[in-house]
C-alpha cells in the first residue's frame, strides 16, 4: 500500500512538506477551538428542537420521580417576580441579571427549575424569565436524557435521585455532569459517572470505550458572573446611584453611555459626577478614565405589549439589543407600572456601560481559565483527560473571545 501511495503522491506533484501541511491543517480543523468556539460562530447555530415540547416532556418525566408534596412545599418559597421588580432599577451584565439584594431563600435549585418550567409552560406574566432562560433549556435536556443517565451507572442514578436534597451549587454541577455523561452515551461511548472519594481527587466520568486508552472527563461549572465582574458591576451600580436620584427629582430622563477605559473600581464618584454634569451641558465628556455621552429619551413612548425589562422591552425602550455588541451592561428603570405587562414607557432612564481596560479584560478572561486549571488537577497521571467547562456567556465579542483565547494559550504552554 505504501509504494502505491508514494506513486500517487509523485504523480500529483505533492511534496512531503506539502503533505505534512495538509495533515496539520486537517488535524487543526478537528480541534474544537479552531473552527467552532468563537462567539459569532456559536451564535450562528440553528435551533434543533422545540423548547416547549422538550420542556413539557421533561417535566412529565421528572415529576414521576419526585414527591408532589415536596414540590408543593418548595413552591411556598419565592421564585416568581414580585412588585420590587417593578419598582427598582434592573442591572444586566453580559446577559445576566445582577441582583445583589436577592439572597438564598432556602428553596432547592432543582425545585426552582421545575417550578419555573411550569410557569413557562403556563405562560405566566410574572415568570422570572431571567432565571428561566438559563434553567429551562437545561431541565428540558435533563428530562429527555433519563435513559442515557441510567446507563451511566449507579452513581449517576443516585445523584439524579439526590437532586432534591443537594445545595444549589451542587445541583448545578451535578446536572452538568449528568448531561455531559448522557451525551457520551447518546454518541455510543460507554461511560460511567464516578463516585467521589475523600482520599484522592477523582474525575467525574470514566470512559470505557476509548480504544483501550485510559480516559476520563472532568466537568467544571461557574454560575453567574465571576468575582471580578461582580465587583465591577457593584462599582458601576454605585456610580449610577450617585446621579439617578438627582435626575429623577429634576425630571431628567435619557441614556448615559460610558466607555470606561480604566478599571472601574479606581474611578471616584466625584470625577464621575463631574463627567455626568458636563455630559448634560454639552452632550459628552472626556476624562482620563473614559468617555461619556448623554442622549435624551422621550418621556413617554408606546411600545408593543410585552413583559417589563424583557428583551423586547429593552430594545424598544433603550435600544438595547439581544447579544449586545457595543456594551457590557445596562442599568435601567422607568416609572413603576402597575403590572408586569406593559405597552407604555414613562420616564425612562438608563446607564449603558462597557469596560475596555486591558487589565479588566484580562482579569475576566483569567476567571474562566482558573476553572480549567482546577479541572486539570483532577486528571489522574498517565491518563487522557477531557475537560468540559460551562459558564454563561453573553459578553460582546472582544471579551467572549478573550476568554477562549486565554484558555487556548494556557493549554499550549
Amino acid at each position: 500500500m505504501q509504494p502505491l501511495i508514494q506513486q500517487l503522491q509523485e504523480s500529483a506533484g505533492i511534496t512531503e512538506e506539502e503533505l505534512l501541511e495538509i495533515e496539520q491543517a486537517e488535524r487543526a480543523a478537528k480541534l474544537p477551538f479552531s473552527q467552532s468556539m468563537w462567539r459569532d460562530q456559536i451564535l450562528q447555530a440553528r435551533a434543533t428542537a422545540d423548547l416547549d415540547e422538550l420542556a413539557s416532556n421533561a417535566l412529565d418525566e421528572l415529576a414521576k420521580r419526585i414527591s408532589p408534596s415536596w414540590l408543593r412545599e418548595q413552591a411556598q418559597y419565592p421564585f416568581r417576580l414580585d412588585t420590587s421588580f417593578l419598582r427598582n432599577p434592573v442591572h444586566i451584565v453580559n446577559g445576566v441579571r445582577v441582583d445583589a439584594k436577592r439572597s438564598n431563600s432556602g428553596q432547592n435549585r432543582f425545585a426552582q427549575m421545575l417550578l419555573l418550567c411550569e410557569d413557562h409552560l403556563e405562560k405566566r406574566i410574572d415568570l422570572d424569565f431571567f432565571s428561566a432562560s438559563l434553567f429551562i433549556p437545561e431541565l428540558a435536556v435533563l428530562g429527555n436524557s433519563l435513559e442515557e443517565i441510567k446507563n451511566l451507572g449507579p452513581e449517576a442514578i443516585r445523584k439524579l435521585q439526590e437532586l432534591q436534597r443537594f445545595p444549589p451549587d451542587l445541583v448545578s454541577s451535578t446536572i452538568f455532569e449528568l448531561l455531559v455523561g448522557s451525551a457520551c452515551i447518546a454518541k455510543g461511548i460507554r461511560a460511567e459517572l464516578l463516585p467521589e472519594t475523600k482520599d484522592s481527587k477523582v474525575p467525574d466520568i470514566r470512559l470505557h470505550s476509548f480504544g483501550g486508552v485510559p480516559a476520563v472527563i472532568e466537568c467544571k461549572r461557574r454560575l453567574g458572573l465571576g468575582e471580578y465582574e461582580l465587583r465591577e458591576a457593584s462599582t458601576v451600580q454605585k456610580l449610577y446611584d450617585s446621579f439617578a436620584e438627582v435626575f429623577r427629582s429634576r425630571g431628567i430622563y435619557g441614556a448615559v453611555e460610558v466607555d470606561f477605559r480604566e478599571e472601574v473600581e479606581g474611578i471616584s464618584v466625584d470625577s464621575f459626577l463631574d463627567a455626568v454634569s458636563e455630559g448634560l451641558r454639552t452632550g459628552r465628556s472626556q476624562k482620563q478614565w473614559g468617555y461619556l455621552e448623554f442622549r435624551e429619551l422621550p418621556h413617554m413612548r408606546s411600545i408593543p405589549y410585552t413583559r417589563i425589562y424583557s428583551q423586547n422591552f429593552l430594545e424598544a425602550a433603550y435600544g438595547w439589543r439581544a447579544y449586545e455588541e457595543n456594551w457590557d451592561g445596562i442599568i435601567c428603570e422607568m416609572r413603576p407600572p402597575t403590572s408586569f405587562g406593559v405597552e407604555l414607557v414613562r420616564n425612562p432612564l438608563c446607564l449603558k456601560w462597557r469596560s475596555t481596560s486591558g487589565n479588566a479584560v484580562l482579569k475576566k478572561a483569567r476567571g474562566i481559565t482558573s476553572l480549567w486549571h482546577r479541572a486539570v488537577k483532577q486528571i489522574p497521571p498517565g491518563e487522557v483527560g477531557f475537560i468540559y467547562i460551562a459558564y454563561p456567556e453573553g459578553a460582546r465579542t472582544e471579551l467572549a473571545d478573550a476568554r477562549t483565547k486565554h484558555i487556548i494559550e494556557t493549554y499550549r504552554r
